[in-house]
């Protein structure tokens, strides 16, 4: 997908029932209390699971990303866009300037990844999680 689309640089894998509707607008996101609030949530549940499961020196690098979609609304009621997805950005490098995503089932557990996305979608606001499984490169370390 990346070497037909100029400006994408990510593929990411979405957890949930399919989309059926193309997301017409994102939601409008600030540096608020709240929205930072949701992130370090969700950040700190990953972590939580990751740290549990005992793969935490498996992994580079996992950051968490809150991004301003909120997918299932539906087009015809025109709901506003009120909620945001977060994604799950696992990195395995030596130095940083190339790597891969831990591979579910590979590098990490299947299961690891599944309860890290059911217990961040119990945060209030989360409409949808992803798991991020781009290279770098064409994909930076972290989202920009």
């Amino acid at each position: 997908m990346c070497d037909h689309l100029q400006l994408c640089c990510r593929v990411v894998f979405l957890f949930g029932d399919p989309i059926k509707d193309v997301i017409p607008d994102v939601t409008p996101t600030f540096l608020t209390t709240g929205v930072l609030s949701t992130l370090r949530q969700a950040d700190h549940i990953a972590k939580k699971v990751l740290q549990d499961s005992g793969h935490t020196k498996t992994l580079s690098q996992m950051p968490i990303i809150l991004v301003p979609l909120h997918f299932g609304r539906d087009a015809i009621l025109r709901q506003a866009s009120c909620q945001r997805s977060v994604v799950i950005r696992t990195f395995i490098t030596n130095d940083f300037m190339t790597g891969i995503p831990a591979v579910p089932g590979d590098h990490i557990p299947v299961e690891l990844v599944s309860k890290m996305a059911e217990e961040i979608e119990k945060v209030p606001g989360i409409s949808r999680v992803m798991y991020d499984m781009t290279a770098k490169p064409p994909g930076t370390t972290e989202w920009e």
